[in-house]
């Protein structure tokens, strides 16, 4: 009985080991892919004024040539430069931080889904909700980084949960994974209140959430990492609850 105590201990500790990995992984590779959205949205949003205050500065030292306002001359030019550069600083950082291209191997996507499983469990076990995984028996081989498309899955698993916060038992998370064609479909489904019609539109823009402690990253982060891997990811139109589902091409000749 204590040799089969301690091997049990020991299997607990490697499968604690590897989870930790995972999590570290898949933390390591949001904050570094979520820097890279932060950063594009930024540049989006200064540029405009940016470009505004160059234009009306030189505009400035344009009509200051013609007239006696020479001490004012140089602060006008000063202020073109320190554009410039403010421009040319953000430009610099969003080409820095932008999520670069990750090496990619073919791989069996039904891994995706069961690692998350394993990582959402127990904040899903608190709130007393089941997470529902409908996997084929068959191998899903696509090429793809199987970090990012575990990250995709996961923000699709989070959103869900808290989509469907305070339910207890009327909760229903569902995970489908199957075959279409020369597609892996996959299907994240939650029966909570939706995505409201106003939101639509911009759903997968960077900065859009409904959460007070939200930072509308996590679905134009998984956009771009689905698109990334030949993709395409979108919010279904007409289910209850809210449906996304992600279809990649299968990577024939793999499985």
């Amino acid at each position: 009985l204590a040799g089969l105590r301690q091997r049990a201990r020991a299997r607990q500790a490697v499968e604690q080991a590897r989870l930790s990995a995972l999590d570290s992984r898949l933390a390591h590779a949001s904050r570094v892919n979520a820097l890279g959205e932060m950063a594009s949205g930024l540049t989006h949003e200064l540029t405009q004024p940016l470009t505004a205050i160059l234009a009306q500065a030189q505009a400035g030292r344009r009509l200051l040539a013609r007239g006696d306002a020479t001490a004012l001359a140089p602060v006008l030019e000063d202020t073109v430069t320190q554009a410039r550069r403010a421009s040319a600083i953000l430009e610099r950082f969003r080409n820095w931080s932008r999520p670069q291209q990750a090496p990619r191997s073919a791989f069996d996507l039904r891994e995706a889904p069961r690692h998350v499983e394993a990582l959402l469990a127990p904040q899903a076990a608190a709130q007393g909700l089941r997470l529902e995984l409908d996997l084929p028996t068959e191998p899903l081989p696509v090429l793809a980084d199987p970090v990012e498309m575990e990250q995709v899955v996961f923000n699709l698993l989070r959103n869900a949960i808290e989509a469907v916060a305070g339910m207890g038992n009327r909760a229903r998370l569902h995970l489908r994974l199957h075959r279409q064609g020369g597609a892996a479909v996959l299907e994240v489904s939650d029966n909570g209140s939706g995505v409201a019609p106003d939101l639509r539109p911009r759903l997968f823009t960077p900065f859009t959430t409904t959460r007070a402690d939200g930072t509308g990253l996590g679905l134009a982060l998984s956009q771009r990492l689905v698109e990334r891997a030949g993709g395409e990811i979108a919010l279904v139109e007409g289910t209850s609850g809210a449906t996304f589902r992600v279809v990649l091409p299968l990577h024939e000749g793999v499985g």
